[in-house]
This record gives structure tokens, sequence and C-alpha cells, in this order.
């Protein structure tokens, strides 16, 4: 998806929970919870330990499931996260 599609579908969605905790396997279940429950879109907060890993995993595990990154304050995490999460903006917050 591009990133039009996907902010149409989050749109559509009309949610977009975020994940903020203080463990990777917690972001992890957290993540996979919402996916489980029907809401296919989570933001994974860049406080999450390894959350460019936490990511990853989703992306991978979940190929319908749109993960976003989230709290980047840096162009390294931005460059990271967009090549993990390409079709949401990572945006500082």
């Amino acid at each position: 998806m591009n990133r039009k599609e996907v902010c149409a579908r989050i749109e559509e969605i009309g949610i977009m929970p975020s994940v903020r905790v203080s463990a990777a396997e917690l972001a992890l279940f957290a993540a996979e919870t919402v996916y489980e429950a029907g809401i296919p879109v989570v933001e994974i907060t860049n406080t999450v330990p390894n959350a460019i890993d936490v990511i990853t995993q989703l992306t991978r595990n979940y190929p319908n499931f749109i993960v976003g990154a989230g709290t980047v304050l840096d162009t390294e995490t931005a460059n990271a996260a967009w090549t993990r999460a390409p079709g949401l903006s990572p945006v500082p917050g």
C-alpha cells in the first residue's frame, strides 16, 4: 500500500490504537490482541524497547496488518521505521 491508501484505510477503520509498554514482548502481545480483535492497524511507539524489531516481526507475521512507528525523534529512527512500515510516515510526539 502506498501512503494515500494507508491513510484512506485508517480513515475507514476509524481508530488508530497505539502501543506504549515497557517490554517488546508486551508490545507484541498487545498488537497481536488488537489484530485478533479485528482492528487491522496499530502504532508501536519507539519508547517500546526494540520497537523496530517489534514492527518487523508484526509485519512479517501479519502481512495485512498496518503497523506504524510512533515517537520518532531522529533521522536514523525514521529511516529504520520507514523500511519496516513503509506505508506510514513516522512522526514525532
